[in-house]
């Protein structure tokens, strides 16, 4: 698909009130520390859950459907995105998914193209 049938898909989507809302999607827990060994120290603790990767990472770690091809709910997201040709101009999904979560605000059927038309933008033009 284009980006400008993803931009419709977008606003129909929307407009569709898309019930795609769900928990939030937060990375992984700490790993646990080390024991201590005989006459050593115990090892330090494990680093935080992960974070997104790329675009497609991204776009199903979002609380809500934003992109037809790709719903973060279901467990087939990754590859839906990956099919549908989404992973890519990382920085931009990037911008795109945190602006249209801060407009809907945790409320999936809030339409949150017109706070996000620059983000939008930037992503359209994005090769």
């Amino acid at each position: 698909m284009k980006k400008r049938q993803f931009l419709w898909a977008i606003v129909f989507g929307s407009m569709l009130a898309i019930t795609g809302c769900g928990d939030d999607k937060n990375g992984g827990s700490g790993g646990s520390g080390g024991s201590a060994g005989s006459g050593g120290s115990a090892g330090s603790g494990g680093s935080g859950g992960g974070t997104a990767n790329g675009s497609c990472q991204t776009i199903c770690d979002g609380v809500c459907q934003i992109f037809d091809d790709a719903d973060p709910d279901s467990a087939t997201c990754l590859s839906d995105c990956m099919t549908a040709d989404l992973d890519g101009c990382v920085p931009e999904t990037t911008a795109l998914v945190a602006c249209a979560e801060q407009a809907q605000g945790g409320d999936c059927n809030i339409d949150p193209t017109n706070s996000c038309q620059a983000e939008l933008d930037a992503w359209l033009a994005c090769p």
